[in-house]
Protein backbone atom coordinates (compact mmCIF):
# COMPACT_ATOMS: atom_id res chain seq x y z
CA UNK A 1 0.00 0.00 0.00
CA UNK A 2 1.64 3.56 -0.53
CA UNK A 3 -0.89 5.93 -0.16
CA UNK A 4 -4.89 6.05 1.77
CA UNK A 5 -7.36 7.98 -1.19
CA UNK A 6 -10.17 8.06 1.58
CA UNK A 7 -12.86 6.64 3.40
CA UNK A 8 -16.25 4.91 1.41
CA UNK A 9 -19.54 3.92 3.38
CA UNK A 10 -17.87 0.42 4.35
CA UNK A 11 -14.20 0.32 3.82
CA UNK A 12 -11.11 2.52 3.43
CA UNK A 13 -9.90 2.68 0.36
CA UNK A 14 -5.53 2.44 -0.50
CA UNK A 15 -3.57 3.47 -3.51
CA UNK A 16 -1.46 0.19 -3.97
CA UNK A 17 0.76 -1.97 -6.41
CA UNK A 18 -0.12 -5.33 -7.98
CA UNK A 19 3.48 -7.55 -7.45
CA UNK A 20 2.41 -9.57 -10.18
CA UNK A 21 1.72 -6.95 -12.81
CA UNK A 22 3.09 -3.78 -11.22
CA UNK A 23 -0.11 -2.49 -12.21
CA UNK A 24 -1.32 0.60 -9.83
CA UNK A 25 -4.94 -0.19 -8.55
CA UNK A 26 -7.09 0.87 -5.45
CA UNK A 27 -7.11 -1.41 -2.48
CA UNK A 28 -10.37 -1.55 -0.33
CA UNK A 29 -10.53 -2.69 3.44
CA UNK A 30 -13.62 -2.35 5.67
CA UNK A 31 -13.04 0.68 8.04
CA UNK A 32 -11.34 -0.22 11.43
CA UNK A 33 -14.26 0.57 13.01
CA UNK A 34 -16.41 -2.05 11.54
CA UNK A 35 -16.98 -5.60 13.47
CA UNK A 36 -15.36 -8.28 11.00
CA UNK A 37 -15.89 -11.04 13.07
CA UNK A 38 -17.38 -14.34 11.49
CA UNK A 39 -21.28 -13.55 11.10
CA UNK A 40 -21.19 -9.82 12.23
CA UNK A 41 -23.79 -7.82 10.40
CA UNK A 42 -20.77 -5.33 9.07
CA UNK A 43 -19.35 -8.57 7.63
CA UNK A 44 -22.15 -9.73 5.70
CA UNK A 45 -22.65 -6.25 4.59
CA UNK A 46 -19.18 -5.96 3.23
CA UNK A 47 -19.13 -9.44 1.62
CA UNK A 48 -22.52 -8.42 0.17
CA UNK A 49 -20.88 -4.95 -1.71
CA UNK A 50 -17.72 -7.25 -2.94
CA UNK A 51 -20.12 -9.79 -4.48
CA UNK A 52 -23.10 -7.62 -5.71
CA UNK A 53 -20.65 -5.73 -7.50
CA UNK A 54 -18.32 -8.31 -8.67
CA UNK A 55 -21.56 -10.13 -10.12
CA UNK A 56 -22.52 -6.82 -12.52
CA UNK A 57 -20.77 -7.11 -15.34
CA UNK A 58 -21.15 -3.83 -17.01
CA UNK A 59 -18.62 -0.93 -18.74
CA UNK A 60 -20.31 1.44 -16.49
CA UNK A 61 -19.89 -0.23 -13.07
CA UNK A 62 -16.46 -0.37 -11.16
CA UNK A 63 -14.80 -3.58 -11.94
CA UNK A 64 -13.36 -6.19 -9.45
CA UNK A 65 -10.27 -7.54 -10.40
CA UNK A 66 -9.06 -9.43 -6.96
CA UNK A 67 -10.43 -10.57 -3.68
CA UNK A 68 -10.05 -12.41 -0.79
CA UNK A 69 -13.47 -13.01 1.96
CA UNK A 70 -11.82 -15.53 3.44
CA UNK A 71 -9.36 -14.12 5.89
CA UNK A 72 -9.95 -12.03 8.96
CA UNK A 73 -9.87 -8.60 7.39
CA UNK A 74 -11.21 -9.12 3.44
CA UNK A 75 -10.50 -7.14 0.76
CA UNK A 76 -11.03 -6.59 -2.99
CA UNK A 77 -8.73 -5.07 -5.37
CA UNK A 78 -10.16 -2.11 -8.28
CA UNK A 79 -9.00 -0.44 -11.16
CA UNK A 80 -7.53 3.05 -10.02
CA UNK A 81 -9.83 5.32 -11.37
CA UNK A 82 -8.23 8.93 -12.51
CA UNK A 83 -11.02 11.37 -10.12
CA UNK A 84 -14.41 11.51 -9.03
CA UNK A 85 -17.39 13.84 -9.60
CA UNK A 86 -17.31 14.76 -6.30
CA UNK A 87 -13.45 16.13 -7.14
CA UNK A 88 -14.63 17.62 -10.68
CA UNK A 89 -17.51 19.46 -8.95
CA UNK A 90 -15.03 21.75 -6.63
CA UNK A 91 -14.46 23.96 -9.08
CA UNK A 92 -17.86 24.62 -9.79
CA UNK A 93 -21.05 24.01 -11.39
CA UNK A 94 -20.57 21.69 -14.85
CA UNK A 95 -21.63 22.68 -18.70
CA UNK A 96 -25.17 21.05 -19.61
CA UNK A 97 -23.41 19.03 -22.03
CA UNK A 98 -21.22 17.92 -19.99
CA UNK A 99 -23.74 16.94 -17.06
CA UNK A 100 -25.91 15.02 -19.39
CA UNK A 101 -23.00 13.40 -20.84
CA UNK A 102 -22.16 12.05 -17.77
CA UNK A 103 -25.92 11.37 -17.03
CA UNK A 104 -26.54 9.25 -19.77
CA UNK A 105 -23.43 7.34 -18.82
CA UNK A 106 -24.73 6.28 -15.33
CA UNK A 107 -27.84 6.17 -16.16
CA UNK A 108 -26.95 2.90 -18.41
CA UNK A 109 -25.53 1.09 -16.09
CA UNK A 110 -27.96 2.22 -13.30
CA UNK A 111 -30.60 0.84 -15.66
CA UNK A 112 -28.36 -2.23 -15.91
CA UNK A 113 -27.72 -3.05 -12.25
CA UNK A 114 -32.00 -2.68 -11.93
CA UNK A 115 -32.51 -5.06 -14.68
CA UNK A 116 -30.33 -7.31 -12.34
CA UNK A 117 -32.64 -6.46 -9.38
CA UNK A 118 -29.88 -4.52 -7.83
CA UNK A 119 -30.56 -1.19 -5.70
CA UNK A 120 -27.45 1.21 -5.26
CA UNK A 121 -28.85 3.13 -2.50
CA UNK A 122 -26.02 5.49 -2.03
CA UNK A 123 -25.76 7.22 -5.30
CA UNK A 124 -23.58 10.29 -4.86
CA UNK A 125 -20.98 12.05 -6.94
CA UNK A 126 -18.05 10.52 -4.28
CA UNK A 127 -18.75 6.96 -5.88
CA UNK A 128 -18.61 8.59 -9.36
CA UNK A 129 -15.48 7.77 -10.81
CA UNK A 130 -13.72 8.35 -14.16
CA UNK A 131 -12.22 5.17 -15.25
CA UNK A 132 -10.29 5.51 -18.58
CA UNK A 133 -12.92 7.33 -20.61
CA UNK A 134 -15.92 6.59 -19.09
CA UNK A 135 -17.82 7.01 -16.11
CA UNK A 136 -18.31 4.59 -13.67
CA UNK A 137 -20.69 3.57 -10.54
CA UNK A 138 -18.89 2.21 -7.26
CA UNK A 139 -19.08 1.01 -3.54
CA UNK A 140 -22.00 -0.93 -3.86
CA UNK A 141 -21.67 -1.51 0.50
CA UNK A 142 -25.37 -0.10 0.79
CA UNK A 143 -27.13 -2.34 -1.89
CA UNK A 144 -29.72 -4.60 -2.15
CA UNK A 145 -31.71 -7.07 -3.84
CA UNK A 146 -34.99 -6.10 -5.18
CA UNK A 147 -36.89 -8.99 -4.30
CA UNK A 148 -34.95 -10.43 -1.81
CA UNK A 149 -36.25 -12.76 1.46
CA UNK A 150 -32.72 -12.54 2.55
CA UNK A 151 -32.00 -11.28 6.22
CA UNK A 152 -32.74 -7.12 6.66
CA UNK A 153 -29.36 -5.86 7.59
CA UNK A 154 -31.22 -2.47 7.89
CA UNK A 155 -33.48 -1.12 10.54
CA UNK A 156 -36.20 1.17 10.67
CA UNK A 157 -35.82 4.65 11.45
CA UNK A 158 -31.99 4.30 10.56
CA UNK A 159 -30.77 6.47 7.50
CA UNK A 160 -28.81 4.66 4.79
CA UNK A 161 -26.80 6.71 1.82
CA UNK A 162 -25.36 10.36 2.14
CA UNK A 163 -27.52 12.89 3.22
CA UNK A 164 -27.40 15.38 0.59
CA UNK A 165 -28.46 12.51 -1.74
CA UNK A 166 -30.22 10.18 0.00
CA UNK A 167 -34.00 9.53 -0.97
CA UNK A 168 -36.82 10.87 2.04
CA UNK A 169 -37.83 7.07 2.50
CA UNK A 170 -34.18 5.80 3.14
CA UNK A 171 -34.77 7.85 6.73
CA UNK A 172 -37.91 5.69 7.40
CA UNK A 173 -36.71 2.41 6.67
CA UNK A 174 -34.42 1.75 4.28
CA UNK A 175 -35.01 -1.58 3.26
CA UNK A 176 -37.99 -1.07 1.78
CA UNK A 177 -36.69 1.85 -0.64
CA UNK A 178 -36.95 0.89 -4.33
CA UNK A 179 -36.03 1.90 -7.87
CA UNK A 180 -37.51 5.54 -7.29
CA UNK A 181 -34.85 5.96 -4.07
CA UNK A 182 -32.30 5.66 -6.93
CA UNK A 183 -33.91 7.68 -9.19
CA UNK A 184 -33.98 10.49 -6.31
CA UNK A 185 -30.60 10.34 -5.71
CA UNK A 186 -29.62 10.88 -9.64
CA UNK A 187 -31.55 13.78 -9.59
CA UNK A 188 -30.29 15.14 -6.95
CA UNK A 189 -26.91 14.42 -8.96
CA UNK A 190 -27.84 16.22 -11.94
CA UNK A 191 -28.85 19.52 -9.68
CA UNK A 192 -25.62 19.91 -8.01
CA UNK A 193 -23.91 19.07 -11.66
CA UNK A 194 -25.83 21.78 -13.66
CA UNK A 195 -26.31 24.27 -10.44
CA UNK A 196 -23.11 23.90 -8.77
CA UNK A 197 -23.91 23.32 -4.98
CA UNK A 198 -24.64 20.40 -2.93
CA UNK A 199 -28.57 19.94 -3.36
CA UNK A 200 -28.96 20.00 0.63
CA UNK A 201 -31.47 20.29 2.18
CA UNK A 202 -33.11 19.75 -1.36
CA UNK A 203 -32.45 20.94 -4.61
CA UNK A 204 -33.78 24.68 -5.03
CA UNK A 205 -35.38 23.98 -8.34
CA UNK A 206 -36.00 27.50 -8.95
CA UNK A 207 -32.70 27.80 -9.70
CA UNK A 208 -32.26 26.10 -12.68
CA UNK A 209 -33.59 26.97 -16.21
CA UNK A 210 -37.47 26.29 -17.17
CA UNK A 211 -36.95 23.66 -19.41
CA UNK A 212 -34.94 21.70 -16.81
CA UNK A 213 -37.71 22.47 -13.60
CA UNK A 214 -40.12 20.09 -14.66
CA UNK A 215 -37.83 16.97 -15.26
CA UNK A 216 -35.24 17.17 -11.75
CA UNK A 217 -39.09 17.67 -10.00
CA UNK A 218 -40.17 14.66 -11.17
CA UNK A 219 -36.67 13.10 -10.10
CA UNK A 220 -36.80 14.61 -6.06
CA UNK A 221 -40.56 13.94 -5.46
CA UNK A 222 -40.92 13.88 -1.99
CA UNK A 223 -43.03 11.04 -2.48
CA UNK A 224 -41.76 8.24 -4.69
CA UNK A 225 -44.74 7.41 -6.60
CA UNK A 226 -44.90 11.07 -7.96
CA UNK A 227 -41.29 10.58 -9.25
CA UNK A 228 -40.44 8.70 -12.28
CA UNK A 229 -40.58 4.48 -11.88
CA UNK A 230 -37.87 3.60 -13.97
CA UNK A 231 -34.37 4.48 -15.13
CA UNK A 232 -35.52 4.21 -18.54
CA UNK A 233 -38.39 6.65 -18.10
CA UNK A 234 -35.99 9.21 -16.71
CA UNK A 235 -33.42 8.57 -19.71
CA UNK A 236 -36.50 9.33 -22.45
CA UNK A 237 -37.59 12.42 -20.96
CA UNK A 238 -33.62 13.62 -20.58
CA UNK A 239 -33.24 12.28 -24.57
CA UNK A 240 -36.48 14.40 -24.71
CA UNK A 241 -34.70 17.82 -23.23
CA UNK A 242 -31.27 17.35 -24.84
CA UNK A 243 -32.90 16.41 -28.31
CA UNK A 244 -33.19 19.22 -30.49
CA UNK A 245 -36.88 20.28 -30.90
CA UNK A 246 -36.29 19.46 -35.12
CA UNK A 247 -35.29 15.86 -34.07
CA UNK A 248 -38.09 15.33 -31.70
CA UNK A 249 -41.38 16.63 -34.51
CA UNK A 250 -40.64 13.34 -36.09
CA UNK A 251 -41.68 10.45 -35.26
CA UNK A 252 -42.77 11.35 -31.63
CA UNK A 253 -44.52 14.25 -31.98
CA UNK A 254 -46.23 13.60 -34.87
CA UNK A 255 -47.33 9.89 -34.12
CA UNK A 256 -49.11 11.79 -30.58
CA UNK A 257 -50.62 14.16 -32.58
CA UNK A 258 -51.92 11.54 -35.03
CA UNK A 259 -53.19 9.07 -31.85
CA UNK A 260 -55.21 12.53 -30.63
CA UNK A 261 -56.73 12.60 -33.96
CA UNK A 262 -57.92 9.01 -34.23
CA UNK A 263 -59.11 8.65 -30.55
CA UNK A 264 -61.85 11.62 -31.92
CA UNK A 265 -62.54 9.13 -34.62
CA UNK A 266 -60.48 10.93 -37.71
CA UNK A 267 -60.27 7.51 -39.95
CA UNK A 268 -58.15 9.68 -42.18
CA UNK A 269 -55.37 9.90 -38.49
CA UNK A 270 -56.18 5.88 -38.76
CA UNK A 271 -54.30 5.48 -42.11
CA UNK A 272 -51.59 8.24 -41.73
CA UNK A 273 -50.31 6.02 -38.21
CA UNK A 274 -50.40 2.85 -40.13
CA UNK A 275 -48.03 4.50 -42.79
CA UNK A 276 -45.60 6.69 -40.05
CA UNK A 277 -45.01 3.45 -37.97
CA UNK A 278 -43.77 1.60 -41.17
CA UNK A 279 -41.95 3.85 -42.49
CA UNK A 280 -40.26 4.72 -38.29
CA UNK A 281 -40.02 0.71 -38.23
CA UNK A 282 -36.01 0.95 -37.62
CA UNK A 283 -36.29 3.75 -35.03
CA UNK A 284 -36.07 1.19 -32.04
CA UNK A 285 -36.07 4.31 -29.58
CA UNK A 286 -39.33 5.84 -30.85
CA UNK A 287 -41.16 2.10 -31.40
CA UNK A 288 -40.17 1.70 -27.28
CA UNK A 289 -41.96 4.47 -26.43
CA UNK A 290 -44.53 4.87 -28.64
CA UNK A 291 -45.93 1.59 -29.86
CA UNK A 292 -47.25 0.09 -26.07
CA UNK A 293 -49.42 3.57 -25.56
CA UNK A 294 -51.38 2.50 -28.15
CA UNK A 295 -54.91 1.99 -26.37
CA UNK A 296 -57.17 -1.22 -27.33
CA UNK A 297 -59.57 1.25 -29.52
CA UNK A 298 -56.96 2.62 -31.99
CA UNK A 299 -55.33 -1.03 -32.30
CA UNK A 300 -58.25 -2.11 -33.37
CA UNK A 301 -59.03 0.59 -35.90
CA UNK A 302 -55.62 0.01 -37.58
CA UNK A 303 -56.28 -3.96 -37.80
CA UNK A 304 -59.28 -3.54 -39.60
CA UNK A 305 -58.19 -0.77 -42.07
CA UNK A 306 -55.30 -2.59 -42.78
CA UNK A 307 -54.35 -6.25 -40.92
CA UNK A 308 -51.37 -6.60 -43.30
CA UNK A 309 -49.12 -3.00 -42.60
CA UNK A 310 -50.75 -3.63 -38.97
CA UNK A 311 -49.57 -7.27 -38.75
CA UNK A 312 -46.07 -5.76 -39.50
CA UNK A 313 -46.07 -3.27 -36.78
CA UNK A 314 -46.59 -5.71 -34.17
CA UNK A 315 -43.87 -8.02 -35.43
CA UNK A 316 -41.67 -4.87 -35.42
CA UNK A 317 -42.06 -4.42 -31.82
CA UNK A 318 -41.89 -8.38 -30.80
CA UNK A 319 -38.43 -7.51 -32.36
CA UNK A 320 -37.78 -5.12 -30.30
CA UNK A 321 -39.32 -6.89 -26.93
CA UNK A 322 -36.46 -9.07 -27.14
CA UNK A 323 -34.12 -9.15 -24.69
CA UNK A 324 -34.16 -7.79 -20.78
CA UNK A 325 -36.12 -4.68 -20.30
CA UNK A 326 -36.87 -2.57 -16.85
CA UNK A 327 -39.22 -4.11 -14.52
CA UNK A 328 -42.02 -1.37 -15.12
CA UNK A 329 -41.36 -1.79 -18.88
CA UNK A 330 -41.83 -5.45 -18.96
CA UNK A 331 -45.34 -4.59 -17.55
CA UNK A 332 -46.08 -2.00 -21.12
CA UNK A 333 -45.22 -5.08 -22.64
CA UNK A 334 -47.39 -7.39 -21.55
CA UNK A 335 -50.43 -4.90 -21.47
CA UNK A 336 -49.65 -4.39 -25.53
CA UNK A 337 -49.30 -7.63 -26.54
CA UNK A 338 -52.69 -8.23 -24.35
CA UNK A 339 -54.19 -5.82 -26.37
CA UNK A 340 -53.01 -7.72 -29.42
CA UNK A 341 -55.02 -10.69 -28.35
CA UNK A 342 -58.06 -9.17 -27.65
CA UNK A 343 -57.94 -7.22 -31.38
CA UNK A 344 -56.25 -10.31 -33.43
CA UNK A 345 -59.52 -12.37 -33.41
CA UNK A 346 -59.19 -13.34 -36.82
CA UNK A 347 -55.34 -13.71 -37.02
CA UNK A 348 -54.16 -16.75 -35.06
CA UNK A 349 -50.85 -15.61 -35.95
CA UNK A 350 -50.73 -12.85 -34.47
CA UNK A 351 -52.11 -14.14 -31.31
CA UNK A 352 -49.90 -17.08 -30.70
CA UNK A 353 -46.88 -14.50 -30.91
CA UNK A 354 -48.16 -12.35 -28.15
CA UNK A 355 -48.88 -15.36 -26.38
CA UNK A 356 -45.29 -16.61 -26.88
CA UNK A 357 -44.21 -12.92 -26.01
CA UNK A 358 -46.18 -12.55 -22.37
CA UNK A 359 -44.56 -16.25 -22.22
CA UNK A 360 -40.88 -15.37 -22.62
CA UNK A 361 -41.25 -11.92 -20.80
CA UNK A 362 -42.91 -13.07 -17.55
CA UNK A 363 -41.14 -16.37 -16.73
CA UNK A 364 -37.57 -14.65 -18.07
CA UNK A 365 -37.67 -11.05 -15.68
CA UNK A 366 -39.94 -13.26 -13.30
CA UNK A 367 -42.98 -10.42 -13.38
CA UNK A 368 -46.19 -11.30 -11.72
CA UNK A 369 -48.29 -8.48 -13.48
CA UNK A 370 -47.04 -10.56 -16.59
CA UNK A 371 -48.11 -13.94 -15.32
CA UNK A 372 -51.65 -12.25 -14.23
CA UNK A 373 -51.85 -11.04 -18.11
CA UNK A 374 -50.51 -14.31 -19.48
CA UNK A 375 -53.00 -16.06 -17.62
CA UNK A 376 -55.69 -14.01 -18.72
CA UNK A 377 -55.14 -14.38 -21.94
CA UNK A 378 -55.13 -18.28 -21.68
CA UNK A 379 -58.38 -18.39 -20.18
CA UNK A 380 -59.74 -15.78 -22.69
CA UNK A 381 -58.45 -17.76 -25.57
CA UNK A 382 -60.05 -21.46 -23.74
CA UNK A 383 -62.57 -22.37 -26.37
CA UNK A 384 -59.96 -21.82 -29.43
CA UNK A 385 -59.02 -25.41 -29.74
CA UNK A 386 -56.35 -24.10 -32.22
CA UNK A 387 -55.26 -21.53 -29.47
CA UNK A 388 -55.16 -24.07 -26.84
CA UNK A 389 -53.01 -26.70 -29.07
CA UNK A 390 -50.80 -23.73 -29.09
CA UNK A 391 -50.17 -22.85 -25.30
CA UNK A 392 -50.08 -26.36 -24.44
CA UNK A 393 -47.14 -26.42 -26.78
CA UNK A 394 -45.68 -23.24 -25.57
CA UNK A 395 -45.60 -24.86 -22.36
CA UNK A 396 -44.68 -28.32 -23.29
CA UNK A 397 -41.40 -26.67 -24.91
CA UNK A 398 -40.40 -24.74 -22.02
CA UNK A 399 -40.88 -26.45 -18.62
CA UNK A 400 -38.80 -23.22 -17.00
CA UNK A 401 -42.11 -20.62 -18.09
CA UNK A 402 -44.52 -23.31 -17.77
CA UNK A 403 -43.50 -23.66 -13.89
CA UNK A 404 -43.20 -20.17 -13.00
CA UNK A 405 -46.47 -19.52 -15.36
CA UNK A 406 -48.11 -22.61 -13.50
CA UNK A 407 -49.28 -20.62 -9.92
CA UNK A 408 -51.05 -18.06 -12.37
CA UNK A 409 -52.58 -20.74 -14.83
CA UNK A 410 -54.07 -22.51 -11.71
CA UNK A 411 -56.10 -19.96 -10.42
CA UNK A 412 -58.99 -20.72 -13.44
CA UNK A 413 -60.24 -23.37 -14.95
CA UNK A 414 -58.50 -24.43 -18.29
CA UNK A 415 -58.73 -27.15 -20.34
CA UNK A 416 -56.93 -30.88 -19.39
CA UNK A 417 -54.33 -30.42 -22.26
CA UNK A 418 -52.95 -27.03 -20.70
CA UNK A 419 -53.16 -27.77 -17.25
CA UNK A 420 -51.26 -31.25 -18.05
CA UNK A 421 -48.11 -29.04 -18.91
CA UNK A 422 -48.24 -27.46 -15.76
Amino acid sequence: MQERLGDGGQGTVWRATRLDTNETVALKYPLESLDMSEGSTDRKRFVREVRYQSALRHTGIMPIVIMNLKVAKPFFVMPLASHSLEGLLKTGALTEEATFSIATEILAALEYSHEQGVLHRDLKPANLLYLQDRWVISDFGLCRQMGSNSTTITQVNTAVGSLAYMAPEQFDDAHQAKVPADIYSIGQIIYHCLVGEIPFPRARITKRDVKYRYFISRCVAEEPEERFQSVSEVRREMERLITPAVELATPTIHANELKAKALEGQEVAVSSLLRLLVTASDDEVFYKDFVPSLPLEILQKMYEKNPITFEKIVRTFDEYSEGGHPFDYTDDIADFFARIIQVAEYSSQLRHLSLNRLLIVGAYHNRFHVGEVFARMVKLREKDPEDVKYISSLLSDDPYAARFMGSYLKQYSLPQEIMREL
